[in-house]
Formats: structure tokens, C-alpha cells, sequence
């Protein structure tokens, strides 16, 4: 590692499984200090034993508890850097058997949790003109599948809450990107979405944690306003023999 992030404050949340927990282990190793978010208290406490994270339980349904989790981050390192709004959930249901508890806690999670976590950060981001917002979306954030329609929904409305985020924070040089996998990725999520073929060839979440910490290094003059393919960019990256 380079120490790319050396001295950031970062937060990850879903950072108790998968591409979260590549996220805050590679965002560490690059130096950054970082808290790593999850409802899976036990799961993600673990993470704390890796030099350079803080493990942290947190519900992203709960406002309350967002609010007073980053209040107690900034007012404990003085600011916020960057933000992986990872987290994310998913379920399989024809719309008439979706009930309204499906789909709302689904948006919970997916959507409004990114806000109430954006929100949280955004005052401190303008303020010093300075900051990275990853928004992690899906393919399903560009095109349809069936019996997905809330969690399109939700990506989906991720894509279109990147973009106005990006030209509201453009002025404060805040960087605001979605990345999605661009590859199938072995995660807790797609061991029940993915069939046997698919599995042959899935890769492990670490491999595609240096295109996030390429987002993170950017600002509003950077990389900015993209929908990213995490593999398309660590390969073009590797191409170029560096993770700069």
C-alpha cells in the first residue's frame, strides 16, 4: 500500500460483511482512519482488532442513532473526509407480494440511509470545502429484474440522489460518485442471488476495493458525477501500473 489516504477520517457503512469490510480494511491499510459502520454489532467489532478501524454498531433505520453516531465521529476527530454509503439490502417478490413492511424497510436501508448518513456529513464537507461521497449503487440501478422492483427502485433513486448531490456539493469541491461492483463479487448478498455459473467466476470483494479508494481520493475537479464500474476502473488502473 502507498498511504494514499494517509490521515483522512473515513466511515464505511455494511462494513461488517463483504465489499464493506474490503472497503474499511483497504482504506485502513492505505492509512486513513476509519469507522466501520453496521446493525451486526458482533460482526463488526471484529473489524477493530485491524490497525486503523474503529468497529462501531449502528442502525441505518434508526435516525436518532445516525445522527448522534456521526455527531460523536466528528466531534472525536474533528472532521469527516469521506463517506462509503455501503450498506444495503435485498429481496425477491412479485409487487403484489410485496407487502408495504417489505418495501419500506427496504427503502429504510437502501435510501433513506444514505440521506440521513449525507445529511450527517454535509455541513462539515462544505465547511471545509473538501470531501469524497461514494454512493454504492448496482446494476439494478440501471436496468430492471424481475421481482426486483424495490430494490430498483432504491438503486435507481440512488443514481438520481448522486447526481443532484454532485452539482449541490460541486461549488464545495466535494467529489460525490456511484460505484457499482461491475463483476460479480462473492458476497454475503450474492450467495442467494447468484446461480452456479455465475459463482465460477466471482471474485473477492478485496479485489475491487482499489477502485474505491481511488474515488476516495478525489475531489469536485477529479473524478466526479459517475456511475463507476469498481472492476473496469481497478482494471484501467492496473494498466497504468499504479492505484493513483
Amino acid at each position: 500500500m502507498s498511504g494514499h489516504l494517509r490521515g483522512k477520517i473515513a466511515i464505511v457503512t455494511g462494513a461488517a460483511r463483504g465489499i464493506g469490510r474490503a472497503v474499511a480494511t483497504s482504506f485502513a491499510a492505505e492509512g486513513a482512519k476509519v469507522f466501520a459502520l453496521d446493525r451486526l454489532g458482533d460482526e463488526v467489532a471484529m473489524l477493530s482488532s485491524v490497525q486503523g478501524i474503529t468497529a462501531r454498531q449502528m442502525d441505518l433505520k434508526d435516525a436518532g442513532s445516525v445522527a448522534a453516531t456521526f455527531a460523536d465521529i466528528e466531534a472525536e476527530t474533528g472532521r469527516i473526509d469521506i463517506l462509503v454509503n455501503n450498506a444495503g439490502i435485498i429481496f425477491f417478490k412479485p409487487i403484489e407480494e410485496t407487502s408495504v413492511e417489505d418495501w419500506d424497510g427496504l427503502q429504510a436501508v437502501n435510501l433513506r440511509g444514505p440521506f440521513l448518513c449525507t445529511r450527517a456529513v454535509a455541513p462539515g464537507m462544505k465547511r471545509r470545502r473538501a470531501g469524497a461521497i461514494i454512493n454504492v449503487s448496482s446494476n439494478a440501478g440501471v436496468k430492471g429484474g424481475n421481482d426486483e422492483s424495490a430494490y430498483c427502485a432504491s438503486k435507481f433513486a440512488i443514481e438520481g440522489f448522486s447526481r443532484a448531490l454532485a452539482i449541490e456539493f460541486a461549488p464545495y469541491n466535494v467529489s460525490v460518485n456511484t460505484i457499482t461492483p461491475g463483476h460479480p463479487v462473492h458476497t454475503a448478498m450474492s450467495e442467494t442471488t447468484y446461480n452456479a455459473e455465475t459463482r465460477k467466476i466471482w471474485k473477492d470483494p478485496s479485489e475491487l476495493a482499489p477502485a474505491f479508494v481511488h474515488l476516495a481520493r478525489q475531489d469536485a475537479g477529479g473524478l466526479n458525477d459517475r456511475h463507476v464500474r469498481a472492476w473496469d476502473l481497478v482494471v484501467e488502473l492496473q494498466k497504468k501500473g499504479s492505484n493513483a
